[in-house]
């Protein structure tokens, strides 16, 4: 039984990873039910607590503050055994392939670029990722308040919760301390890619990985089912989209970078932004659902693909290094 499994693994590496990721997720739902029903004001409990400022995706900003109120030890434990899954996920199905050679192999990658990169090229494609991110972030922040019949006086007027001295420490430790990106990144980029462009194009490895990753969410999400089936569908939806553009874009600065799980974790780290640059420009009046602002951020995503794959076609950026 055990030999048919491993053969089965090394066939489907993938699909096993998705799948253990997937049930371990759903197994943190009990224990997730459980914190939420025990401790129901966290939320508003660290508010009050951050001086009217909520608990974001950043671990070193944030961990010390849940500390703070009831509570908030499990709810950082959730927050981060949540996005943990996936690497752990990865790890584990390293193991069952390789044992400790394929959980070496699995952390080779968490570099900032390959070794046959120049460090000048290494940090011209980080910068590349970086502005990029940044850049996203603003235009999401502008569109929002178009959409929104924001005046026109309105559009860029900064409005943040945090000090400059604050964003400067909260952008400069989410780059490799986001808890979505830290903790998820060793699976998705670190395991599943590499393998996936072993069969695939770059786009087409991106394509499965985004629509798996996004799956990988429900259980995550677990709170939207209990919505509507037509919100549930039509934001699922949009969702799976954006995770697929998200795919791409990181696929490519991680082909050109020769395999580095490090800008995996940068970039999904700025887009989950604990900074707030995706708000900075929004009114606390401004109102907008959830549907019309993923659908936004798709919109400036789907720019951003356009683009590479004008200039990369479906490697993106893979034929820069042969690494993969």
């Amino acid at each position: 039984m055990k030999k048919k499994f491993t053969e089965f693994a090394e066939k489907r590496p993938v699909l096993v990873f998705w799948i253990l990721a997937i049930l371990l997720a759903t197994a943190l739902i009990p224990i997730a039910i459980i914190i939420f029903t025990k401790y129901p004001n966290f939320g508003e409990d660290i508010y009050i607590a951050n001086n009217n400022r909520d608990y974001n995706t950043n671990i070193l900003y944030s961990l010390p503050l849940a500390f703070k109120v009831s509570g908030g030890a499990w709810f950082a434990f959730i927050l981060l055994a949540w996005p943990a899954t996936a690497s752990l996920s990865g790890i584990i199905t390293s193991f069952i392939l390789k044992q400790k050679a394929g959980v070496k192999d699995l952390f080779q990658k968490f570099r900032f670029w390959a070794p046959e990169l120049t460090a000048k090229k290494g940090i011209k494609i980080w910068l590349q990722a970086i502005f990029l991110a940044v850049g996203i972030n603003l235009l999401y922040s502008i569109l929002r308040n178009y959409v929104s019949d924001v005046e026109p006086q309105e559009f860029f007027k900064i409005n943040t919760i945090y000090s400059l001295r604050e964003i400067i420490f909260i952008f400069i430790t989410s780059l490799f301390f986001d808890g979505g990106g830290l903790m998820e990144e060793i699976g998705w980029r670190g395991f599943a890619l590499p393998r996936l462009q072993m069969k695939f194009t770059p786009l087409k490895s991106s394509i499965i990985l985004g629509v798996i990753w996004s799956l990988w969410h429900i259980p995550v999400k677990f709170d939207l089912l209990f919505s509507s089936p037509s919100y549930f569908l039509s934001f699922y939806f949009i969702f799976t989209l954006v995770c697929i553009l998200y795919c791409i874009v990181i696929t490519y600065f991680y082909n050109r970078l020769g395999g580095s799980i490090l800008i995996g974790v940068t970039f999904h780290g700025l887009m989950n932004d604990s900074t707030g640059i995706k708000r900075i420009f929004n009114a606390d009046s401004l109102v907008i659902n959830d549907f019309v602002s993923t659908g936004l951020l798709a919109v400036i995503f789907m720019a951003v693909v356009f683009v590479i794959l004008y200039r990369e076609g479906a490697m993106l950026g893979k034929r820069e290094t042969k690494l993969l």
